[in-house]
């Protein structure tokens, strides 16, 4: 069943998961996947000026003494989100985007990301399932390290049976991090867009 699974996930994803993961050594690979982890994954409905949002929430962990010793922009986040509308249609909204190269000296390896996708023309959206990636970049190889997903059998499905439309909206990401600031205790980074990354 998993091998079944990770098959539809790298269709879905257009990915090759090769058995040599280019530089990165199998013990560079048991460290990176026992120093990461996705905290959590939460989902809402919120109002921005008046636009109408769905939220996907990604929170992601570095569990490190020192996170920056790693070159942060090598990390890639890699999203698949189902929308669902009133009249059960379903559609797809995929984003890869890379952690940000600029973070604080004080970073406390909590990261925080946010996929939003514009209501717009529809009268009711709602997330009916996604599959989440967190990984490194070995040269041009992405290498999953940590994954979480809810109704994925079920989405992937509907992938493959052709159901599933892309997402005719608009959508972003939004990524902040946590860091120590000596003076106020931790705080949270000022949120940026994080552009997506081509496959």
């Amino acid at each position: 069943m998993h091998t079944v699974k990770m098959y539809l996930l790298a269709a879905v994803l257009f990915v090759s998961f090769l058995p040599a993961f280019g530089g990165l050594t199998d013990d560079e690979l048991k460290q990176f996947k026992s120093n990461l982890e996705i905290g959590g994954v939460r989902t809402d409905t919120e109002k921005d000026d008046g636009k109408k949002l769905e939220r996907l929430e990604v929170n992601t962990y570095q569990n490190e003494d020192d996170p920056l010793t790693y070159e942060m922009s090598r990390f890639r986040l890699r999203l698949i989100v189902e929308l669902t509308d009133k009249d059960k249609n379903t559609y797809l909204v995929k984003f890869t985007g890379n952690a940000p190269e600029d973070f604080d000296s004080e970073y406390q390896g909590e990261d925080y990301w946010n996929l939003y996708m514009e209501h717009g023309d529809f009268d009711r959206l709602k997330i009916s399932g996604y599959i989440v990636q967190y990984g490194i970049m070995d040269g041009e190889t992405f290498v999953p390290l940590a994954d979480d997903e809810d109704d994925a059998e079920e989405m992937l499905e509907r992938v493959r049976q052709r159901t599933t439309a892309l997402f005719p909206g608009k959508f972003y990401l939004r990524h902040y991090y946590m860091y120590d600031d000596p003076s106020e205790g931790v705080r949270e980074s000022v949120p940026k867009k994080i552009n997506s990354v081509k496959e």
